[in-house]
């Protein structure tokens, strides 16, 4: 009991001293995995890479599919299922002390980037609104940890359900702390094919508007399609981000058949990417890193090309 309190102690001192968790880095691709075990480890190290921490019940290492290295993870739900504990997987930045992981508070900014493949004939859920990158966020009071829900990035199917009564778009923001829809541009999410989708917060629990300096960017394969700073991304000044839940719910109802698909080079870092999109906003990019950057950096270089 009393390692445990000295640990909690020092977490606290060291976030009110730093103002959070110093800069890190997390990354899944599978590459070291082997195929069909499921990734899942308590202390977030697994394979040589990190782990889901928790409610990966369904996600396993792959050679069927990748987008490189070999392998990939392969993600599966069951009919009737919604998804809880078995539909992709959370990892708990706390978990991950071996890369010095830890809250994201105020001020800071965070990157994730993902590469996604949905087999040609998969069916989104019903309603055509897919949880997908969820951010959960909370504030202390007192000796209590409460929720404030996530910022949340929704995958959306393609257009034709009664949800897209304000028009269609892949790509959706929302965080449950301020109720504020954003819709991202761009097509639809090609299917049989992989897509890489980035997603990066600036935290402030004001907008612009309001005198605060929050952003949200959202890239679709390396094009920047969203990007507002009309957005509060936690509720409080002293509000926190603990954990990334990669999909992890279908719907209320439950899915309607089983399916699976696949996921790989999964990378969530509060490090300043030294990469650039084409505007100059930092982002990790289609490249982890690129394989042959130009002598002066990326910037005015929307893509990446292959060394000869």
């Amino acid at each position: 009991m009393k390692h445990f309190t000295k640990k909690i102690f020092l977490t606290l001192f060291f976030c009110a001293v730093h103002g959070g968790a110093a800069a890190f880095t997390i990354s899944i691709n599978g590459d070291s995995g082997i195929h069909g075990e499921n990734v899942k480890s308590s202390n977030c190290q697994q394979s040589n890479e990190e782990s889901f921490t928790s409610d990966s019940g369904g996600t396993f290492y792959t050679t069927a599919e990748s987008y490189s290295g070999g392998k990939g993870l392969e993600l599966n739900i069951a009919k009737g299922s919604l998804g809880f504990g078995s539909l992709g997987g959370i990892i708990n930045f706390n978990k991950c002390t071996h890369v010095s992981a830890g809250p994201v508070v105020k001020g800071q900014e965070i990157w994730v980037r993902i590469r996604v493949k949905f087999p040609r004939n998969f069916e989104f859920n019903q309603k055509g609104r897919n949880k997908f990158l969820r951010l959960r966020t909370y504030h202390m009071d007192g000796g209590t940890k409460v929720s404030e829900g996530y910022n949340d990035l929704y995958l959306d199917g393609p257009p034709g359900s009664s949800n897209w009564n304000g028009g269609y778009s892949p790509l959706q923001y929302i965080f449950e702390g301020a109720q504020q829809w954003y819709r991202a541009g761009g097509d639809t999410i090609p299917l049989g094919k992989w897509n890489t989708i980035e997603y990066y917060l600036r935290l402030d629990d004001k907008k612009a508007s309001e005198g605060g300096n929050s952003m949200l960017r959202i890239w679709l394969n390396g094009t920047l399609v969203g990007e507002t700073n009309e957005r509060n991304t936690l509720v409080r000044s002293d509000s926190f981000i603990d954990s990334l839940y990669l999909f992890t719910y279908w719907d209320n109802d439950g899915a309607h058949i089983s399916q699976k698909f696949w996921v790989d080079d999964l990378k969530i870092t509060t490090d300043t990417p030294l990469t650039q999109d084409i505007d100059g906003n930092p982002f990790i990019g289609l490249g982890d890193p690129p394989p042959c950057p130009p002598p002066f950096g990326l910037k005015g270089q929307p893509k990446e090309k292959i060394c000869e």
